[in-house]
C-alpha cells in the first residue's frame, strides 16, 4: 500500500476493511461463476490474470486490511477511544 493511502482515522480503517472484503467477494464470485483459469475478457490481453491469481491477490490485500484493523482496534481500546454509535445517537442497543 502506498503511504498516502494508509488509513489514519477510524472511518478510513473501516472503509479499507470493507473495500477489501468487497473485492474478495467479487473475485470469489467471478471465480466460482467462470472458473479458476478463466480471465476477464474486458481487460487487455497483456494485463489479464487467471481468476485464481486475482482471488489470491485480493485475499492478500484483505489480510493486510485485517492486520491494520486489528491494530486500530487494539490501540483504540488501549486509549479508551471506542465509539458507541447507539449512545451518541440516543438509541438503546
Amino acid at each position: 500500500m502506498k503511504p498516502e493511502y494508509m488509513p489514519l482515522v477510524r472511518e478510513q480503517f473501516y472503509g479499507y476493511l470493507i473495500e477489501e472484503c468487497g473485492e474478495v467477494l467479487a473475485a470469489a464470485g467471478k471465480t466460482l461463476r467462470w472458473g479458476e483459469l478463466s480471465c476477464n475478457p474486458e481487460i487487455p490481453p497483456e494485463c489479464r490474470i487467471a481468476n485464481a491469481d486475482w482471488l489470491r491477490a485480493e485475499i492478500i490485500d484483505l489480510e493486510n486490511a485485517i492486520r491494520l484493523m486489528r491494530g486500530y482496534l487494539d490501540s483504540a481500546e488501549d486509549a479508551g477511544e471506542f465509539w458507541d454509535a447507539a449512545k451518541a445517537s440516543g438509541r438503546k442497543g
